[in-house]
């Protein structure tokens, strides 16, 4: 994670998209206990803009580690991650569980 002030990390917290937590509250998160359900919505269905707070929170090892094990994002989303992180789609476990991989 890169060295950024406790305010600056609520900082960034507070600019995420409302619609990417609409079931929390950006504001009540903690960027430490709450990572794996932030990297994990922003990747399912963030904003640029908070996919850009994303990598400034966390590092790639934490976003790659997560994104790995998230159970379902759609497939536009996994090609999207797996381009990003110079991962094949394969490797991601919401790979193997969807009806989309039969295709392959």
């Amino acid at each position: 994670m890169n060295k950024l002030s406790k305010s600056e990390k609520q900082l960034l917290l507070s600019q995420l998209t409302k619609e990417t937590f609409w079931s929390s509250s950006p504001n009540k998160l903690d960027v430490q206990k709450n990572k794996k359900c932030i990297i994990e919505n922003i990747i399912s269905s963030g904003s640029e803009n908070d996919e850009m707070i994303m990598w400034k929170l966390y590092s790639y090892h934490d976003i790659k580690n997560i994104a790995l094990n998230i159970e379902y994002i759609t497939y536009e989303r996994l090609r999207y991650i797996a381009f990003v992180l110079k991962i094949k789609e394969r490797k991601f476990k919401c790979f193997s569980k969807k009806p989309w991989n039969l295709s392959y």
